[in-house]
Order: C-alpha cells, then sequence, then structure tokens
C-alpha cells in the first residue's frame, strides 16, 4: 500500500502553479498528502513524506531536464528545495501530533495550515526567493494557500471516512439480510422437525401397543427372535432411537436459535425490502432473463418474520424455477383491514388441475435437477402450508397457463408482537 501512496502523491505533485517569479511552485499533492496520512493511520508519517519528496524531486528533474537549456545538475539543485518542503511537512506533521485531532476539526485545520505554511517558509528560505521580495505579499499568498489546501485535506478526510462507513453500513445491512434468511429456513425446518417428532412419538406408541397385544395373545414367544411380538418390540425401539435422534437435532437449532433470533418486531417495510434484496441476488446469479416486482403497502409490527420471510422465499423460488424466458414475477404484500395478504404471481407455464389439489402434499414434485435427474424433495410448498397454517393464516393457489397466483392471508391479530405463536 505504501508504494501506492507515495506514486498517487508524487504524481499529483506534477499539477501545479508558480505565485513568484522562480521556481517555487504551488501544488496538490500536499492535499492529497495529508488526507492519506489522516486517513490511513498507520502509514509511516516521515518515511512517507521523505519518499515522496524524492519521486517528486526525480519527476521534475526528469521532465524538466529535455527542455532546460542546462546541465542536469544545475536541473536537480533548482528542484532539491522541493525535497526539503515534504521532509519538513512530514517532520512536522509527526511533531505536532496532527493524527490525534481529526475529531477536532478547527484545531485539525489550524495544525495543516502550521505544518504547510512552514514548510513553505522553509523552502523558500532554501531557495532565497524572500530576498528582494515583499515579505507581506509572499506570506499573504502562503498563509492563504495553506489554509486552503488544509481545508481542501480534512474535506477528503472526512469524505473519504464518510464513504467507508456507508460501505460498512451497506455490508452490514446485506450480512443482516443474509442472517434473516438462514434463521428463516432454520426456524422453517426446526417446525418440520418438531412436526416430524410428534409423528414418531404417535408410531412409536403404535408400535409398543402392538407390541403388548401380541405378547399377551402368545405368551412366552418374546424369548423367540423372529416372532410377531419381538419383532414389534424391535421396531418400536428403532423408533425410539430416531426419536432421540431427532430431539438432539432440534434442542441443537433451538440453542442457536435462542443465540441469534431477536424476539423484537420488524416492520413490514423492512423485512419485505430484506427478501427483495436476497431474492435480487439469486436471480442475478442465474442465467434467466426475469423481471420482478416488489410492491408492499401498510403498517404492520410483527415478530413472527422469520415464517413470513420462509414462506416468501419459497413461493418466489417456485416462481423463479417456473418462469420461462422473458418470465414476470410479481410479489406483493399488503397490510390492511386487518389482515395482510402476501401475493406471488408469475406467468409460468400454470400448474394443471390433477396437479392442484396435489402440490402441498409432502414429496409432491415435479421438478429435478438437471444435473443429478434427482426428484426434487417436494416439501417447500408442504413447508409454506405448515407454517401459514401454524400463524393461523390459509393459503389458496389459482393457476393457469400463463397466470399462477399464490395468496397467503393472515389475521393481523395473530402476527402482532409479543403474541404467542404455535410455532
Amino acid at each position: 500500500m505504501i508504494p501506492h501512496v507515495i506514486l498517487l502523491v508524487s504524481i499529483t505533485g506534477l499539477v501545479f502553479t508558480y505565485p513568484f517569479d522562480g521556481y517555487f511552485r504551488f501544488t496538490l499533492s500536499v492535499v492529497v498528502l495529508a488526507t492519506l496520512l489522516l486517513y490511513f493511520q498507520r502509514l509511516p508519517t516521515i518515511r512517507i513524506a521523505t519518499a515522496v519528496g524524492v519521486m517528486i524531486l526525480f519527476f521534475r528533474t526528469i521532465i524538466k531536464y529535455p527542455f532546460a537549456d542546462e546541465p542536469l545538475l544545475s536541473v536537480l539543485l533548482h528542484n532539491l528545495p522541493s525535497f526539503g518542503y515534504y521532509l519538513a511537512y512530514g517532520l512536522l506533521f509527526r511533531g505536532l501530533k496532527v493524527r490525534d485531532y481529526t475529531g477536532n476539526i478547527p484545531a485539525l485545520v489550524l495544525l495543516l495550515s502550521i505544518c504547510d505554511i512552514t514548510s513553505n517558509c522553509v523552502e523558500l528560505i532554501i531557495r532565497s526567493e524572500l530576498v528582494g521580495r515583499s515579505l507581506e505579499e509572499v506570506l499573504t499568498r502562503v498563509v492563504a494557500v495553506g489554509v486552503g489546501r488544509a481545508l481542501l485535506a480534512v474535506i477528503g478526510y472526512y469524505s473519504l471516512k464518510r464513504y467507508r462507513d456507508f460501505v460498512l453500513a451497506e455490508d452490514h445491512a446485506a450480512r443482516y439480510a443474509e442472517l434473516i434468511f438462514i434463521i428463516a429456513k432454520l426456524k422453517a425446518e426446526l417446525f418440520y422437525l418438531k412436526k416430524s417428532s410428534a409423528d414418531i412419538e404417535l408410531v412409536m406408541e403404535k408400535g409398543y401397543t402392538l407390541y403388548q397385544t401380541l405378547n399377551a395373545a402368545h405368551p412366552g414367544e418374546l424369548s423367540q427372535t423372529d416372532s410377531p411380538a419381538a419383532r414389534a418390540l424391535a421396531i418400536a425401539r428403532d423408533i425410539h432411537e430416531v426419536k432421540k435422534d431427532y430431539y438432539r437435532v432440534t434442542r441443537g437449532i433451538e440453542e442457536i436459535l435462542n443465540v441469534a433470533v431477536s424476539e423484537e418486531g420488524l416492520p413490514l417495510g423492512e423485512f419485505f425490502q430484506i427478501v427483495e434484496q436476497n431474492t435480487r441476488r439469486y436471480i442475478n446469479g442465474l442465467d434467466k432473463p426475469l423481471t420482478i416486482t416488489f410492491h408492499y403497502n401498510g403498517d404492520l409490527i410483527t415478530d413472527k418474520y422469520y415464517a413470513i420471510v420462509s414462506i416468501l422465499n419459497n413461493l418466489i423460488t417456485n416462481a423463479v424455477e417456473a418462469a420461462e424466458a422473458a418470465g414476470i414475477i410479481t410479489v406483493t404484500a399488503q397490510s390492511s383491514g386487518g389482515k395482510l395478504v402476501l401475493v406471488v404471481a408469475d406467468n409460468g407455464p400454470g400448474i394443471s388441475p390433477e396437479e392442484l389439489d396435489l402440490i402441498f402434499a409432502p414429496g409432491y414434485s415435479t421438478k429435478f435437477s438437471e444435473v443429478t435427474g434427482q426428484m426434487s424433495t417436494g416439501l417447500g410448498l408442504s413447508h409454506v402450508k405448515n407454517l401459514t397454517e401454524s400463524l393461523g393464516g390459509e393459503i389458496t393457489v389459482s393457476s393457469r397457463p400463463g397466470k399462477t397466483v399464490f395468496t397467503v392471508t393472515f389475521l393481523l391479530e395473530n402476527l402482532l408482537v409479543n403474541r404467542p405463536s404455535l410455532s
């Protein structure tokens, strides 16, 4: 990084003006130098200033020499005082501890002005250009330029700082949006695991009841490993082990969510924008010309946004996968009349009437991987339906060739912050 800073400052040193008759000049390089020294706190001040002085001396000499009717040594000596300026500037910048005053603008401008004015005076003295000149005129110009360049350096520093804060804020927002999506997926999976655990518990109870019935009907057969009673007991035990595995997984996910999830509510507009941002990133990574629009209206603050994000994510993903060339997808959220209505519509090929009755069934799918040829798990819409119903909502779908519309409706009273949720 240091070589880049030295080169940048040195190049801007070629932009200059002559305030007096002679070799003394004012350049923009000191503005860039001061800005970078303030912004990058770890840059070695004296080392950078010295190197810049050497580079500017080199550039000015090689540019001037081909057009000067004088020997190389003479050209070098004419430009050597500029090195004195940068050395003095670096020493003053460090000696006055200018970086300690970045939070105090007036003091910062004053100290930078002192560094600039004093260094210019050092260069003028080395050049002996004060002889025969009006001291008042020289100092007036030197002070005016010193203060002006100090102001520009401070503006440059705060502009860079503001830009950095803006970039960090954008990065934080992107990470926050990704976290929302990850947790939404985990919550959806947790819901499904809990539902499956309840089903496993029921199957285990039925298996054990079957064992008891068989054992009572044929006492003494339990010692025979291939007897119906022994088989029923083995099945019940196996199911019990599966149930314990499910329990460990659900507890692990719950512990993660208890750390990561904030139960504070989010406004509808905020988490809807998160869905939009993540969807656009997802679509940009596809080689598929799609047009997608998002609209939301109404005021709602809810702590059930993870479930809603998961529902929208699944429906939008399905719409994207179903869309053909020049596909158009519309996503809307309307909060009014005591209800929240989510609508995801696409202009894909549609769903046949026979499939409409099956699409929410767990495991039903018509999609498959073009890479592996394996069918999709068919759990997406099942998740959507279960999550919707867990919040007391309902989901409907209408479809014909060229238009498929999924509509999810919730009562706002079921979404309000701090209201217990079934999920």
